[in-house]
């Protein structure tokens, strides 16, 4: 009788923990979407003043840039494992973490699509054109307000919402950020893609000609679909800049204007 209630004890205690455990993933997922969401809002921001027109900023399409949502979950895994040491070892790892997360995050893509993103070659103090001290610090900043009151208040936010409520934003983002993801891929593969037919269209010696559509005042098809990846990662122009006089003038000129003539003449 005694195995039994062992037994049962124990079962119980197994389906517990595999319950708590899925209830902390999903707010921990839902806290890297509202991170993911935040870092869009600042980086949109921050580079539209700069750049003096709206730019939809980071890899998808949607208001979100994970990179922010990994970092945000580093920072909070880090926290939690440093919470026993001493404040200085504590805030100079943490201070470092969104750094290591941009360089890291930053090969892997190139890696991932055989393209540099972004690109710190121009800044001082940069670190193989992935990080820069400026940048760096920016994220120093950003670090101490997310540890000290940006997390514990999402988290408060988070928990207190019903757990019908949690679930189903958590599997309406997870649906979204699949699509997004493949949607955005095949963006860049369609970029590299087009890009490599240019150059090699180039060294034939020949020129791009746009597929015929009835409204000749739009843009053509294929020079649409490079549109998202250049207002989002800039850089990229580059990837296009040594064959761009095998672009009719008037393409390149409306590019220009939609993504900022000062990318083009560098």
């Amino acid at each position: 009788m005694n195995r039994c209630v062992d037994r049962a004890d124990r079962g119980h205690y197994i389906v517990s923990m595999i319950n708590a455990t899925y209830e902390n993933l999903i707010v921990w997922f839902l806290y890297f979407s509202v991170a993911a969401a935040f870092g869009w809002v600042i980086e949109s921001t921050f580079r539209s003043v700069t750049e003096h027109h709206w730019v939809n900023s980071g890899f998808l399409s949607g208001p979100f840039i994970p990179i922010y949502g990994f970092g945000a979950l580093a920072l909070a895994a880090l926290a939690r494992a440093l919470a026993t040491a001493h404040w200085a070892l504590f805030w100079a790892i943490l201070v470092m973490t969104p750094t290591a997360v941009e360089y890291v995050s930053s090969y892997m893509l190139e890696k991932a699509f055989g393209l540099r993103l972004w690109d710190y070659s121009k800044e001082p103090l940069n670190l193989r054109g992935r990080v820069c001290l400026v940048f760096s610090i920016y994220w120093a900043i950003l670090t101490v307000l997310t540890v000290r009151f940006v997390e514990p208040f999402l988290l408060s936010r988070i928990k207190a919402l019903g757990e019908f409520a949690r679930v189903y934003l958590a599997g309406a983002l997870s649906m979204y950020f699949v699509m997004d993801t493949i949607g955005s891929s095949k963006a860049l593969i369609n970029f590299k893609a087009f890009a490599a037919d240019l150059r090699a269209l180039v060294e034939r010696g020949g020129s791009f000609l746009p597929t015929l559509e009835l409204d000749t005042k739009r843009l053509p098809r294929e020079i649409r679909r490079l549109i998202k990846p250049l207002k989002s990662f800039p850089t990229l122009v580059g990837e296009l800049r040594p064959s761009l006089d095998a672009i009719p003038g008037w393409i390149t000129s409306r590019l220009e204007s939609i993504i900022g003539g000062r990318h083009f003449r560098k």
